[in-house]
């Protein structure tokens, strides 16, 4: 068997520190599997590179797997970072690692899986998996190990495409103490794949076009292993959208409400048909806040998204969270496909309208090789056909002037404690907060940003 060591390169902390998921995951299947394994998060070791690289070279693994999970520091349109420098650093903890063992690099993760040819040249990296690695990086490791060839990009999605097969996480005890403190929270998934068709959004091409579930029981008895062997009781359900239009998940929820786990929960929400009695089972199950998908603030620009809803919808699952006592938060988009000055005002207070909730508001959507919007920008000139997107590009509305969107958001919502635009202003509260208070995880439910 081999020795595997597996590394989180994530730096991203905001809005809060979210524990490697798919790094447990992948641990978990080169355990079973019998290989000999070994987790790092840069985030957990406190950032610090001569630590990870001492580790790498005391261990001196077969293998080094890393991931990476955020391909920009943020997407904030109007705050725009560069790239070059992160992927320079990258490039260069690749080459350190090399040289304390001399091992064969395989990158990985969401953000390697969007742009993998540009990223693997950047960087330096050996081999690269595109998609889901459970089972394509332990056939990796076993080909590597018996000295045959390998392809230098793997799509790891091809096996899942036919079923469901996704593992349990090999949580390390020292990396779910960090996020417990850092976060309050640990990630836990129940299915894959998106069947919605957003413009703007890569989860179908990172994770399959439809629902793939994960068995209830298995779901349950990871939720009270957690809870028992690391005394975690605060869980992410990092799905892509929780309550699913088929309705699978109120089973999981029914199953959490009879077995009495005492968790609490959160996830990401489409308003699109969350009944009363909907939120009402998630918070008997121990549901304590919500992140609805709302992603554009009139019918017009959310048709432009290809959403599944109307702004009906979102005012309705509003009113059914709040009726629920569950702190509510909507991300809204401004500028996207078909925004127009009247849109984006009959938007502005449209937002205004919600009541006792927070709306976090971004200007502009960034553009990424895989999704659909990347077609409706070339074909209004925004960006061009050998653009490789490595770094960030938005789109914006030919009817608007970014400038003068950003401008009038700011004025309406300035007073409005509630309503966070630019992004910079919800980070700022978000940094003010834990230094006053010592808050962590979900800020917003949290500070009485709903008085």
């Amino acid at each position: 068997m081999s020795r595997v060591f597996l590394v989180s390169l994530n730096t991203c902390s905001h809005p809060f520190e979210v524990y490697p998921l798919g790094l447990a995951i992948i641990a978990e299947s080169c355990r079973r599997l019998g290989h000999d394994v070994r987790q790092h998060d840069y985030l957990a070791a406190g950032k610090d590179q001569a630590r990870l690289i001492a580790e790498a070279k005391n261990y001196q693994p077969d293998v080094i797997g890393i991931s990476l999970r955020n391909l920009d520091d943020n997407v904030d349109g109007f705050n725009q970072t560069g790239n070059a420098a992160k992927f320079a650093w990258i490039g260069e903890v690749i080459r350190q690692l090399k040289g304390a063992a001399a091992a064969p690099v395989v990158l990985g993760g969401s953000a390697f899986s969007l742009m993998p040819e540009v990223i693997l040249d950047l960087t330096g990296a050996d081999f690269g998996i595109v998609g889901e690695g459970d089972r394509a990086f332990t056939r990796l490791v076993a080909v590597l190990r018996d000295g045959g060839p390998a392809d230098r990009i793997i799509n790891g999605s091809q096996p899942y495409l036919q079923g469901c097969d996704i593992g349990a996480g090999l949580y390390d005890p020292s990396l779910v103490r960090y996020y417990c403190q850092q976060s309050d929270m640990v990630g836990i998934q129940t299915k894959r794949g998106c069947p919605f068709r957003c413009v703007y959004c890569t989860y179908p091409f990172l994770e399959g076009s439809s629902f793939r579930y994960r068995d209830e029981d298995d779901v349950i008895d990871e939720l009270a292993r957690l809870k028992r062997d690391h005394h975690c009781s605060n869980f992410f359900f990092t799905d892509s959208v929780f309550n699913d239009p088929a309705g699978r998940y109120r089973q999981l929820l029914e199953a959490i409400v009879v077995k009495e786990l005492g968790i609490r929960w959160t996830a990401y929400f489409t308003p699109y048909g969350l009944t009363r009695d909907d939120v009402d089972l998630c918070k008997r199950a121990g549901l304590f806040a919500v992140e609805l998908g709302t992603d554009a603030s009139s019918d017009t620009t959310l048709a432009g998204l290809n959403k599944a809803f109307l702004w009906n919808d979102v005012v309705k699952a509003n009113d059914n969270v709040v009726h629920a006592q569950i702190p509510c938060a909507h991300s809204v988009v401004f500028g996207g496909p078909d925004e127009t000055l009247q849109t984006l005002q009959e938007g502005i207070e449209n937002c205004r309208r919600l009541h006792d909730c927070v709306v976090f508001g971004f200007g502009g959507i960034r553009i990424y090789p895989a999704s659909p919007l990347r077609k409706r920008a070339l074909d209004e000139g925004i960006v061009s056909e050998h653009a490789a997107l490595i770094e960030p590009a938005y789109y914006f509305s030919p009817s608007i002037d970014p400038a003068e969107m950003n401008d009038m958001i700011c004025r309406a919502w300035n007073k409005e404690r509630r309503l966070l635009f630019p992004p910079a202003k919800a980070e700022m509260m978000s940094q003010a907060a834990k230094r006053m208070f010592n808050m962590k995880g979900l800020i917003w439910d949290k500070i009485g940003l709903l008085k």
